[in-house]
């Protein structure tokens, strides 16, 4: 009988709904022959529905070996329920690194060292496959990142603070602290380029990657927000667009107006510069993630 293909890390992990119970299930087995060490990784915690899982993975050579754990529980009603018994991931901060054991022959057979994550021995495991290892995750600088940004790509949520990027003409920025940031220029190609800038608040550099483009901006009217009328959608996705628009005609080195709340200084309004002469600044897509490089500051 042939062996199911399996579409790359990425994808399984962003349609995990659809791929989880296909996934090869991998028990835990007492490893013989030669045996090496890794560093791995706990990224953190995703799901679906009523299924709550930890991602982790490890390095062996050029390739990270990625994995799933299902949680016992419905961690939603488990929390709303009460009742059970403590696990050994309440209270857990992801990223957390951990040691792995693995077997050279088979590398993706492994035992974990770690004493608070061997728990997870205790059930078996997804087994996502490999993808290209990724050095110093959770300690890389911002040019670190932005280097290998095609790899960090599908692993900023896990390993780097997210914020909602907002427009300067929010209500909410208005008695903030004004500065303005340099911006670095585009990094990566297709669906992972990012945009990077960054500033200053007060002897602090705070830098910054962000996708030109907002969520939604390549769909259709028809299938965007379906309860909006069409003149709406069709302002929200011009609006979309002509974010991405500014963000790519940017040149390197270019200042940008921002204020930062001097509370928390990486959150932050920004705003970009208008298309055309005389054209009002556009408005930055509220729900546009943009992900702090410097100073590191982990989920």
């Amino acid at each position: 009988m042939p062996t199911e293909r399996f579409p790359g890390v990425r994808t399984l992990l962003r349609e995990i709904g659809t791929w989880q119970f296909r996934l090869p299930e991998q028990g835990w087995e007492r490893l013989t022959g030669a045996v090496g060490e890794s560093e791995g990784v706990l990224y953190g915690r995703t799901g679906y529905a009523d299924e709550t899982l930890y991602v982790y993975g490890y390095g062996v050579g050029e390739q990270e070996h990625c994995f799933v754990y299902d949680t016992p529980w419905d961690e939603t009603h488990r929390a709303l329920g009460g009742g059970t018994s403590a696990e050994w991931y309440d209270g857990v901060k992801t990223p957390r690194a951990f040691q792995v054991r693995y077997s050279v022959a088979e590398p993706w057979r492994h035992v974990v060292a770690d004493p608070l994550l061997k728990e997870m021995m205790r059930r078996p495991v997804r087994r996502l496959g490999t993808r290209p290892a990724v050095r110093n995750l959770l300690t890389a600088g911002a040019e670190e990142v932005l280097a290998g940004i095609e790899h960090w790509a599908e692993r900023l949520t896990f390993l780097r603070r997210v914020r909602y990027l907002q427009s300067m003409g929010n209500a909410q920025s208005a008695g903030w602290t004004p500065a303005m940031a340099v911006f670095g220029g585009l990094v990566g190609t297709g669906a992972d380029t990012y945009a990077h800038y960054r500033y200053r608040a007060g002897e602090t550099q705070y830098v910054f990657a962000v996708q030109p483009s907002p969520p939604g901006a390549e769909m259709t009217p028809e299938a965007y927000s379906p309860q909006a009328s069409r003149k709406e959608r069709r302002a929200h996705l011009g609006g979309a667009r002509k974010q991405e628009q500014a963000f790519r005609a940017l040149a390197g080195g270019a200042l940008l107006r921002v204020r930062f709340n001097p509370r928390d200084p990486g959150e932050h309004a920004l705003e970009l510069p208008p298309l055309r002469p005389g054209e009002a600044p556009p408005v930055i897509d509220p729900v546009t993630q943009v992900y702090q490089l410097e100073p590191l500051t982990q989920p």
